[in-house]
């Protein structure tokens, strides 16, 4: 090709198969408003500067940025226009042909666009709806909004028809499905794992959307990421507790688990499981809402989790790097086991100021002993 030929204009077919992924799309958004910014998407993401950097050059190729890396919105547009409009798509769960064919024309992926005006319509919407609620959970009304302005914004309207319809009853503040099908699984449905720490005054127990709101109160006082990686964010919003229960949930096995205490989510557990020649490996983690501080909880989870990585999961060992000025989280760390096997200086940055990171650590020799 001579420096005169110009470049074939991709498709928009070709476009929309370049936005998605979900590095591409992360970067993407970060372009919105100016140039992409590779230490913004690599702390919103947790990808590697090269894979950044390589899905820049992708966007760049596909003609989404330009050379300064801003976003070209006329090939957005153009992305728009290719996205498939078949009203007789197909749509998951127990529906006939024709009941698929209405919710296709009245939703938008997971988003409703309008509540039918037609009653037997209407009816099928809200059936639809209403499975996103498992059986035999009882919801606070706030959970029930929460995961109806994930579908409408006018989530009363829509609780409402949820009662009216026969979908759910309510008493007492609280609500629970009693009607719809059955035949296909709600979202994040499966069995609840629960592990029940020594004391019993907690309980770990896997993530659902029922616990969406209370984790958005537990996370969002500014005590809690302190001394926690960046990753968890500050504020905690409504986007942030509906992504991370989605991933969370949807781990296989389940790894991390809400903090149960007085029927309330208050806190967080969980492992990351290591991959290749540290395959059995886990590092673990824990948070707690201040206002359950100091009364032994969160040692008590932590203990079970590490239970839960030895017996359960098979591993091998287990760490925990602590941020150095968080000394409660040093003494959890010493009380369930764990000894400090390495300290590096200066590892974190954190408010603009750098800490050491003190690493705790036991084997599964170590943890089979003190049983």
């Amino acid at each position: 090709m001579t420096d005169h030929e110009p470049l074939e204009t991709p498709s928009p077919r070709e476009l929309l198969s370049a936005v998605l992924d979900p590095l591409r799309l992360a970067v993407l958004a970060n372009s919105v408003e100016g140039p992409v910014s590779i230490d913004a998407v690599e702390s919103r993401t947790g990808a590697t500067r090269r894979e950044i950097a390589s899905a820049i050059g992708d966007l760049r190729t596909a003609g989404l940025l330009d050379e300064a890396g801003s976003i070209d919105h006329d090939a957005i547009r153009a992305v728009a226009t290719a996205m498939p409009s078949d009203a007789s798509a197909p749509v998951e769960g127990p529906w006939t042909g024709d009941e698929a064919e209405v919710l296709a024309r009245s939703f938008d992926g997971d988003r409703l666009l309008s509540i039918p005006g037609n009653a037997t319509k209407r009816r099928l919407v809200i059936e639809k709806i209403a499975l996103r609620f498992e059986p035999g959970v009882r919801y606070h009304e706030r959970d029930v909004n929460f995961v109806i302005q994930l579908i409408h914004p006018d989530y009363a309207a829509v609780r409402r028809y949820l009662i009216d319809e026969g979908f759910m009853d309510r008493a007492d503040g609280s609500y629970w499905r009693s009607g719809g099908r059955h035949d296909s699984p709600a979202p994040n449905s499966r069995e609840p794992l629960v592990l029940n720490s020594m004391d019993e005054n907690a309980t770990l127990r896997s993530f659902d959307l029922s616990m969406a709101a209370a984790l958005v109160e537990s996370a969002n006082d500014e005590r809690v990421p302190r001394y926690m990686g960046d990753r968890f964010p500050h504020p905690y919003t409504d986007d942030d507790a509906y992504e991370w229960i989605t991933f969370a949930s949807e781990q296989e096995p389940q790894l991390n688990f809400a903090v149960i205490v007085d029927d309330r989510t208050v806190g967080g557990v969980g492992l990351a499981g290591l991959e290749g020649e540290r395959t059995g490996g886990y590092e673990i983690g824990w948070w707690l809402t201040p206002e359950y501080w100091g009364r032994g909880i969160t040692t008590a989870v932590a203990r079970r989790l590490l239970d839960y990585a030895f017996s359960d999961l098979g591993g091998m060992y287990v760490f925990a790097p602590v941020m150095h000025p968080n000394t409660a989280s040093s003494r959890v760390a010493r009380k369930i086991g764990m000894t400090e096997t390495g300290r590096h200086p200066s590892a974190y940055l954190k408010g603009g100021v750098r800490y050491d990171e003190v690493v705790f650590s036991i084997t599964r020799s170590q943890w089979s002993a003190d049983r």
